[in-house]
């Protein structure tokens, strides 16, 4: 993909990230909390680790193949057929999941905001600005998806911090929760958390520097982790366990309880912004890698042409 093959190592980070943050800034924690209640954040934990695991292997996978993303590994482990059934199911996953997600988010925003809005004109905006962004080119989605990044970060911080007066400690009690079984076995679908990682199966052919993977693999899970603990703690000492906010960010729910002063009393409506400026990078990205697994499937030369129906199967 020669528009975006020389991306620094901050570019490719802000790249996972911005995948794994649209999960927090819908209901991601709230998932966490309601299926381990008081032991919520000691699952966050645990999942974390064995995401940290996970990655060790995949850096140990990766070094003998330092300038191949996944499925140039698939063809050279099965041949062309075994790399065209990878390209088939992580088109279809990309495309499951990013449907998903954009009708959730599409939702969320029409409840909160334009409840007489037919949410169809909310999902045209979002696939309009996905379309546009694209014909650009990738070069320009990794630059602009950099400072989103950084944007939606401070915001989460702040978002933690404002949470800080109404944290009660005690609701971490009783540590395990429903027990040891549900925090520990049942809970470990809770690693879908970090789903987001699927985007380091690409990078290793962009990275301008290409022994940089694994600091890359290893600061990218480091930050999500806190991120992803950060948020289960949020919400867990801010409201009970038992509180269940369907089809509205729990993260919204918990800044709309509080005021930054006498002249910002609904910091969820700014923050509310950082997120829709993220989510419009998450669905640019998602679609620029549709463009890459196209390319490796059909050995396209021009992909530009596909963008529209990408778009288009999102709807």
């Amino acid at each position: 993909m020669s528009n975006v093959n020389k991306i620094s190592l901050v570019e490719a980070i802000a790249l996972v990230l911005i995948i794994i943050v649209n999960r927090l800034s819908v209901n991601m924690p709230q998932n966490i909390v309601l299926s381990c209640c008081s032991s919520a954040v000691l699952n966050a934990i645990y999942v974390s680790v064995l995401a940290l695991l996970f990655i060790f292997i995949l850096v140990k996978l990766f070094k003998r193949f330092p300038e191949c993303d996944i499925m140039d590994i698939s063809e050279f482990a099965g041949g062309k057929f075994f790399k065209n059934v990878i390209c088939i199911i992580l088109f279809l996953y990309l495309i499951s999941i990013v449907s998903v997600l954009l009708r959730d988010f599409s939702e969320t925003l029409k409840i909160l905001y334009y409840i007489d809005t037919p949410i169809i004109y909310i999902l045209m905006f979002f696939i309009g600005v996905c379309l546009v962004s694209n014909l650009f080119g990738g070069h320009s989605i990794v630059k602009t998806n950099l400072i989103i990044c950084v944007i939606m970060l401070i915001s989460l911080i702040v978002s933690y911090i404002s949470v800080l007066p109404n944290a009660v400690p005690q609701r971490v009690f009783p540590i395990l929760g429903y027990g040891a079984k549900q925090t520990f076995f049942y809970g470990i679908t809770n690693i879908f958390a970090f789903n987001g990682l699927f985007v380091l199966y690409f990078l290793p052919p962009m990275l301008a520097n290409k022994k940089d993977f694994k600091k890359l693999s290893i600061i990218s899970i480091l930050i999500c982790a806190v991120l992803i603990i950060s948020a289960t703690a949020s919400l867990l000492l801010a409201f009970s366990f038992s509180t269940q906010i369907e089809k509205i960010s729990s993260l919204y729910m918990l800044l709309s309880n509080n005021e930054f002063g006498k002249y910002l009393q609904h910091p969820e409506s700014l923050f509310a912004f950082t997120w829709i400026l993220s989510f419009m990078s998450y669905l640019n990205i998602c679609c620029m890698l549709l463009t890459v697994i196209l390319k490796k499937f059909i050995n396209v030369k021009n992909e530009k042409p596909f963008i529209i129906p990408f778009v288009l199967l999102y709807l």
